[in-house]
């Protein structure tokens, strides 16, 4: 391992005086200060985030998959156009709402959804060159797995502009970085955080602007640029959050970026998928879904018990098989799609619910929890899209606290401003979760990875 981290420090020393040499000895002189959130982490400041555009990120999306013929405002209409009926309004051809149906209702993955969406009439016409905004840019190499199989997250946050406050569609570029050095495993991932380190040390907006932008459309350090069709095929992709009120209300899709070939002919698809940790909802009624794959469920939940049961608010977590999850948060009027214990409780009084619900005790006492099941339940509610972007609970058992946020909107927001290195109100603001409970654990597993190569653990 220390050969491996001695070749990495040699390759970045390598390469770092090609790229801007006087900005990297400007950064490295002197004592470092400490990491900063609002730099190296979650970066809203309009002056840096504005030139990071809907439009050029579409359009290097295109030119790196070697599709000929299409235009950004096309492809984004593709996207939308995936929740509408068939033929749609943009791709007759491409994915649909109603591709599968069960007894006449849309579906996907054998779950409810929405057929057409408010939103699916973005797709009738090219966007206009205002009608979209970029709120953030968001550093997760966090999430960068322990075997260094890739080096994290790197996400763009765009926004519709809307002219109603009880509208909002924002949309999460979530692209997964490969490692340029995977022979040297995690160590190879060395460069990337040494540079989103060294973004807290630069006091000029404009060269940390220039550097994130070359990290994100050129590629550093021998790694691809972040804006790359590859990075958001699976495991990255693009989420988005749409609110709605007086209804549908909060909802959260996911697409995966894909390359589709017919012989010669070629183009670029967004294609849904169904959510990280967003099982149907009815799957936690025993007495609802008293079924084979409802079964199948249970069991695999009684298993995430321990992980959901852990006692840190950026530790608890599961992970839930595919089969399971819905293709959208709240896919029907008829329940909500985001309430777990509603099912569960609802279930308790039948023999099979309870059951369920004895089971998940009998594995809470195994690993010492004094936690509840309804708890239990609560944790998974927060765990998904809809629960951890402001309407789940805070007060989730064992003196674990969840800070208050913008409660029902997105984590970044284009109302509420805070003040800036460039001035008052020159900052979109952050969800006060993100700042308060999750930005500090972030940053500790960037510091303890530079400082003595220790992998990320688990983070929110």
């Amino acid at each position: 391992m220390l050969r491996r981290l001695a070749v990495v420090f040699l390759l970045a020393a390598a390469i770092a005086p090609t790229l801007q040499p006087g900005r990297v000895r400007a950064v490295r002189s002197g004592t470092p200060r400490p990491l900063s959130a609002t730099r190296s982490f979650e970066i809203t400041d309009k002056a840096i985030v504005t030139p990071f555009t809907l439009d050029r990120v579409l359009a290097q999306l295109i030119a790196r998959s070697g599709v000929t013929g299409l235009t950004p405002p096309q492809l984004w209409r593709q996207l939308f156009d995936t929740q509408n009926p068939r033929p749609g309004l943009a791709d007759p051809a491409g994915p649909h709402c109603n591709d599968n149906v069960i007894g006449g209702v849309p579906s996907f993955n054998g779950f409810l959804r929405r057929c057409p969406t408010p939103e699916g009439k973005l797709a009738a016409t090219p966007y206009l060159d205002d009608e979209w905004f970029t709120l953030g840019i968001i550093n997760r190499f966090d999430l960068a797995p322990a075997d260094g199989s890739n080096c994290g997250q790197y996400r763009l946050v765009v926004a519709h502009r809307e002219t109603s406050p009880f509208v909002r569609i924002h949309f999460i570029f979530e692209a997964v970085l490969p490692n340029a050095n995977p022979s040297l495993g995690l160590a190879g991932c060395r460069p990337i955080a040494q540079f989103w380190s060294d973004l807290s040390q630069i006091d000029s907006m404009e060269q940390r602007r220039a550097k994130i932008e070359q990290f994100f459309f050129d590629g550093i350090f021998g790694f691809p640029p972040v804006i790359d069709p590859a990075n958001l095929a699976e495991p990255g992709g693009v989420r988005s959050i749409h609110q709605t009120l007086n209804g549908p209300g909060l909802r959260s899709y996911q697409f995966r970026l894909a390359k589709e070939c017919s012989g010669d002919d070629c183009t670029l698809r967004f294609v849904p998928d169904v959510l990280e940790n967003m099982p149907f909802t009815l799957l936690f009624s025993a007495t609802d879904t008293d079924t084979p794959l409802g079964d199948a469920f249970r069991d695999e939940f009684v298993r995430q018990v321990p992980l959901l049961a852990a006692k840190d608010v950026n530790l608890f977590h599961m992970n839930i098989s595919k089969q399971f999850l819905m293709v959208e948060s709240n896919p029907t009027d008829a329940f909500s799609g985001f309430v777990y214990e509603i099912p569960f409780q609802g279930a308790a009084s039948s023999p099979k619910g309870a059951a369920f619900r004895n089971r998940i005790q009998a594995e809470l006492d195994r690993v010492g929890s004094t936690l509840t099941p309804e708890q239990i339940v609560l944790r998974a509610e927060v765990e998904t899209c809809v629960g951890c972007h402001g309407l789940g609970a805070t007060n989730i058992g064992e003196g674990l606290i969840l800070t208050p946020g913008f409660q029902g909107q997105p984590m970044i927001s284009e109302d509420i401003l805070a003040d800036g290195e460039a001035g008052p109100k020159t900052r979109y603001g952050v969800d006060a979760m993100i700042e308060k409970d999750f930005l500090p654990h972030r940053m500790k597993i960037l510091e303890e990875f530079l400082a003595g190569g220790k992998a990320p653990v688990h983070s929110k």
